[in-house]
């Protein structure tokens, strides 16, 4: 279920999943400076395809699908507030089994509102939605998804929220 959320003139459109097991990713983790963040992780995805690992990803995302967050994840550090002054972008796929070139990581919280359009969500996410919603931040990071070119929309941005009281 889509729903559209205004607060003044602006509207943002965004939806609430449920994923009920853990989720188990493989993939790379890469130190990027926050302030510095939407300059480096681009050029990490650049540097993904050029040396493969963006195609090994792919290879991999579409062996056990089992949800609805599936496609080439950009897990941002290990909260949703993210604070520090640098934290580990990882670039992964859902994925159950044994990469040995790879790093794990675990993500065990059920409750996501799913914004479209990465750039936007993450413009308007802590401003305009937030503070408008009927949610707050979970303590687990949020993830962006990029799906297949065919895909609508394109990618989207999975934040972990919980109701606020």
């Amino acid at each position: 279920m889509s729903i559209n959320l205004t607060k003044g003139d602006a509207k943002m459109e965004y939806k609430i999943e449920t994923i009920p097991f853990e989720l188990t990713l493989v993939g790379k983790g890469y130190r990027v400076k926050t302030n510095e963040a939407f300059q480096t992780i681009p050029s990490l995805w650049a540097h993904a395809e050029k040396n493969g690992l963006m195609q090994q990803l792919i290879d991999l995302s579409w062996e056990q699908p089992k949800c609805t967050l599936e496609g080439l994840l950009g897990v941002c550090g290990r909260d949703a507030t993210i604070t520090d002054e640098e934290f580990v972008y990882f670039m992964g796929v859902r994925y159950d089994g044994e990469v040995s070139n790879m790093e794990r990581m675990t993500i065990s919280h059920d409750t996501w509102a799913v914004i479209p359009n990465i750039d936007e969500a993450w413009q308007q996410l802590y401003s305009q939605w937030l503070p408008a919603s009927q949610y707050k931040l979970a303590h687990f990071p949020c993830i962006e998804c990029y799906y297949p070119p065919t895909h609508h929309p394109e990618n989207e941005l999975w934040v972990p929220v919980i109701m606020k009281l």
